[in-house]
């Protein structure tokens, strides 16, 4: 194996894809809302990453310097457009629960776009407890925010939420 070759095999080793993907994915959708857009920032994040491994200094360093690398690339195809998108996220597995009737599916939809509208710390505080179901103490790291904060954020997701659902049910 020539040395370019170990390089590229190492870079891969120390960038565990499959373990920071998740993660990856669901910052590009809280900061993209499109579904094709969040798939491309998570895809040129990596190739980023994978280019640029080089360049972390301690293994530990990780996850916040991917956070960093993902944040860029959002900001930079949010540049592109130069109009934020609009349409909205599908998130397929917020649950993974199979749901029957049209008036689940329209309940599930309903409440991904509440999820939307939350402001974007709110709203990826939330995609990253239910749908990479994450702890506090993962959160908190990858978001580099202290666990009081990312509490604070979920409780006040949850209350925004259970508010809005509460004022449509009122008659």
């Amino acid at each position: 194996m020539s040395e370019v070759e170990h390089q590229k095999e190492y870079a891969i080793n120390q960038l565990d894809i499959q373990f920071w993907y998740r993660r990856v994915y669901v910052l590009c959708q809280s900061k993209l809302l499109s579904t094709s857009d969040a798939e491309d920032a998570t895809q040129e994040t990596f190739v980023r990453a994978l280019s640029r491994i080089h360049e972390l200094r301690a293994h530990e360093a990780m996850g916040s310097w991917i956070r960093q690398i993902s944040h860029n690339v959002c900001v930079d195809i949010i540049r592109r457009q130069k109009v934020r998108a609009t349409q909205l996220v599908e998130i397929h597995s917020i649950a993974d629960v199979e749901m029957d009737t049209v008036v689940q599916r329209e309940s599930r939809e309903h409440i991904v776009r509440l999820i939307h509208a939350l402001p974007e710390s709110l709203r990826e505080t939330i995609l990253l407890h239910y749908y990479d179901e994450m702890t506090y103490d993962q959160m908190a790291s990858w978001m580099n925010v202290a666990r009081s904060t990312v509490n604070e954020r979920l409780s006040k997701a949850r209350q925004i939420l259970k508010q809005q659902l509460m004022t449509e049910n009122t008659p």
